[in-house]
């Protein structure tokens, strides 16, 4: 937060996130940020929902790891190709797609990342999920990345799809 290169105006700061003031964002201020925007959402979506989803920076950083690993997943079961030997042979070379969201969040500990993080789907195989998906040779599409996420909140405790609420109400 204290590092500045010198600018055209002057010192800028090498801080990625900025307040309105062009100042550093404190870590602690991304609570804040969430409360407001939460605070928007239940204003503008409690007459349409009746109870509006919420987020925190914690929320979202469970989100992006539930994101990697079935994207992780993906890449290297289904777009690869792989057998399972194969498949074997390649994670004990690339990693395997758990390890590497472990490496992603910086935690020590794969059972953090397994046990806390994900426990929403630790107990899932991630391959039944996937088994009815036929994509094209490629990258899944939107539409087929939002089917696989709507299904895991579908058969998930703890995953909230905002589509779902919305058609509910």
């Amino acid at each position: 937060m204290s590092l500045f290169i010198e600018g055209p105006a002057g010192p800028e700061p090498l801080w990625l996130w900025l307040n309105e003031a062009g100042l550093p964002l404190r870590p602690a201020s991304w609570e804040g940020v969430f409360r407001t925007a939460n605070e928007r959402c239940e204003k503008v979506l409690a007459a349409v929902m009746g109870e509006p989803p919420f987020c925190t920076p914690h929320m979202a950083r469970h989100s992006f790891a539930l994101v990697m690993l079935v994207v992780l997943n993906h890449v290297m079961d289904r777009r690869m190709g792989l057998t399972p030997e194969e498949r074997r042979d390649f994670r004990m070379l690339y990693g395997d797609p758990w390890r590497m969201v472990q490496d992603l969040l910086g935690h020590a500990q794969l059972e953090t990342t397994k046990h806390i993080y994900l426990a929403p789907v630790a107990d899932l195989q991630l391959r039944s999920l996937l088994a009815d998906f036929r994509p094209a040779d490629g990258p899944l599409s939107e539409g087929e990345l939002t089917e696989v996420f709507a299904r895991l909140a579908r058969e998930s405790e703890g995953i909230q799809d905002l589509d779902d609420q919305l058609v509910a109400r």
